[in-house]
């Protein structure tokens, strides 16, 4: 609806009350501390989406919050009731994942211009927060204005249009709250300073064109919205330095249904009791087949994968990480790590770097958000290096490898579902791309550099790993791929290893001359995502992700539980000395590395790196 108050006066208004208003959050920051902050569009997308990672937020101990922004009453006709029984599905889920009784402390929550929301404390877990704004769902017809309430306020930037909160039946407020998109943002800023996160997690802001539903978005809008304005708020908060690191996670949402299953089955069974828990009170999230296959998926938005480690010329392993706008990283400094001078790229980049030492010395690569084209850094600092299909959503994150003589070649999934390469000519400049063809290759490749010196490129399709050297191979041992393989070389020749879809087992061959070995399959390391691998003394040390939030580590055909707290996944490269060197970074935003003492041995304890 239009508003007859002068924007200036608007933001002055809002400012001045914003500076009066006291910490809206129940428990206070300390400093150092991890928190959890999930801000979502409705009652399920988190337990649907973004789950194990929820879970093990809770199970953790740290602080966790949870923010609702829609009412998620779609066009029920008893809304305030029905969005009433969601919440209450909500708050059965998180009991459940915290393994407390399902009992919570509820209150009103004092907003930025005396908006108010509801607030729940798990009352044996009172650092387990839920927050409910209560904004009209998209498909709510009696929202001011009609459908798509959140797309409205994301395009107004003027404050000329507003949409008020629902009053769910028996909830902790008991009038409406009024909404423009700016006060939104303002609102989840204040949410922030509050509670000090050191990890958003979001919906999807940007989501693949290739899901055919949901057009012109492809996605739920109030996914891509909510996601939008969870980024905007961030960027606002991230401006004072005095605040904790932030890393920001996006997740995938309605295309998860057709991506493999990559949760082994009792990541699957736990994460569909949860949403059981949840379904008992939702009469409308039953029967679509949609709803058992989201339960059974975790996908990031921009996979992070595990080649954003990499060895320096100086025999000195380096590791970095997208943090806001900036490139954080670190670099072994003695018998430990110390931390770089952020390093801010021309545009925003997206998590999944890649990294290789070529001809210009040590070289960062990723795709940026902005332009999504490629952009990679050396010695002689930043350069693009654009893209096979400018423009395009659907081009991947990178992989690199190098050239006998040092040139870098550069491999993307690019947006015909094939695979396109740039390479570095002899002074380290980027050439053209070259289209390598390739069908229904999905994203993740794993670039190696092959027995003759060439780059070499795997990846997953929906049915198989295809190889690139010169041509496509499909010799691969038959898989249903459950998500990126990763190549290592070694003495022995090229070993792949893959997670197998719906199982949690993984699959390894190892190429050596034209031919395969015999495959080995067998059980993965029980979490989402794919591994890392290196070759170390002659072994190949596959690292992953546990099923219980860790790291484990598999060297002799037994993985091993070496602890740790990855925020995605963990990453493994071996330095100078010959020692294979797990690095995570942990949901304070560290770098957290262990070191394994001797061949096959232990791995040391975790040391943190801020």
């Amino acid at each position: 609806m239009a508003r007859a108050r002068p924007l200036a006066l608007l933001v002055a208004l809002t400012l001045a009350v914003l500076v009066a208003c006291g910490d809206p959050t129940a428990q206070p920051a300390g400093a150092g501390e991890v928190a959890h902050l999930q801000v979502v569009a409705h009652h399920d997308d988190d337990l649907l989406f973004m789950n194990p990672d929820v879970r093990d937020g809770v199970r953790s101990g740290n602080r966790l919050m949870t923010v609702f922004l829609t009412a998620g009453e779609a066009g029920e006709p008893d809304a305030n009731d029905y969005s009433a029984a969601r919440q209450a599905g909500t708050r059965a889920a998180y009991a459940r994942m915290a393994g407390a009784p399902d009992e919570w402390s509820g209150s009103a929550l004092v907003l930025a211009g005396g908006r108010t929301a509801e607030r729940y404390s798990l009352r044996s877990r009172p650092r387990v927060e839920l927050v409910f704004l209560n904004l009209p769902e998209d498909a709510d017809p009696r929202a001011e204005g009609g459908r798509g309430a959140l797309g409205r306020l994301w395009r107004d930037r003027g404050g000329w249009v507003s949409v008020t909160t629902l009053v769910p039946t028996g909830g902790q407020v008991s009038e409406p709250s009024r909404y423009t998109g700016n006060g939104l943002i303002r609102t989840l800023v204040k949410l922030m300073e509050g509670f000090r996160p050191t990890v958003l997690r979001t919906q999807d802001a940007d989501p693949d064109p290739d899901y055919p539903f949901w057009q012109p978005l492809h996605d739920h809008p109030d996914h891509v919205m909510s996601a939008r304005f969870a980024e905007a708020a961030a960027r606002v908060y991230r401006r004072s330095p005095d605040r904790p690191a932030l890393s920001v996670v996006g997740y995938r949402d309605y295309n998860t249904e057709t991506a493999p299953v990559n949760l082994s089955p009792e990541q699957q069974q736990d994460k569909v009791d949860h949403f059981a828990a949840y379904q008992r009170h939702d009469r409308l999230a039953h029967g679509p087949a949609s709803y058992d296959r989201w339960p059974r998926r975790m996908y990031y938005r921009w996979d992070p994968g595990t080649s954003w480690v990499g060895r320096a010329r100086d025999g000195r392993l380096h590791a970095f990480a997208v943090r806001g706008r900036d490139v954080v990283g670190w670099r072994q400094s003695g018998d430990g790590w110390e931390s770089l001078a952020p390093d801010r790229p021309d545009g925003l980049l997206a998590a999944g770097l890649a990294v290789g030492t070529g001809v210009g010395g040590l070289t960062v690569c990723g795709r940026r958000l902005d332009h999504r084209e490629l952009a990679c850094r050396d010695d002689r600092g930043w350069v693009g290096v654009g893209s096979p299909d400018p423009g395009d959503a659907r081009v991947g994150r990178p992989a690199v490898a190098a050239h006998r003589d040092g040139r870098l070649a550069l491999f993307v999934r690019d947006a015909r579902g094939g695979v396109s390469r740039v390479e570095q000519d002899g002074g380290g400049r980027w050439g053209a791309w070259d289209r390598l063809g390739g069908t229904d290759v999905r994203d993740g490749v794993s670039a190696v550099p092959g027995p003759d010196g060439v780059p070499e490129v795997y990846a997953s399709t929906a049915t198989s790993v295809v190889r690139w050297s010169g041509g496509w191979d499909a010799s691969f041992p038959a898989v249903a791929p459950g998500g990126p393989p990763v190549a290592v070389a070694g003495a022995g020749g090229t070993t792949v290893v893959v997670p197998v879809a719906d199982t949690g087992e993984v699959l390894r061959a190892t190429r050596s001359g034209d031919s395969w070995s015999a495959p080995v399959r067998g059980p993965g390391p029980g979490g989402p995502g794919g591994p890392a691998a290196v070759v170390a003394h002659g072994a190949v040390v596959v690292v992953g992700r546990s099923g219980d939030g860790g790291v484990t580590t598999d060297a002799s055909g037994t993985w091993a539980g070496i602890g740790g707290t990855p925020l995605d996944y963990p990453a493994a490269a071996v330095d100078s000395a010959g020692r294979v060197v797990v690095v995570l970074v942990g949901p304070d935003g560290r770098l957290h590395t262990s070191v394994q003492a001797a061949a096959r041995g232990a791995f040391g304890p975790w040391r943190a790196t801020p």
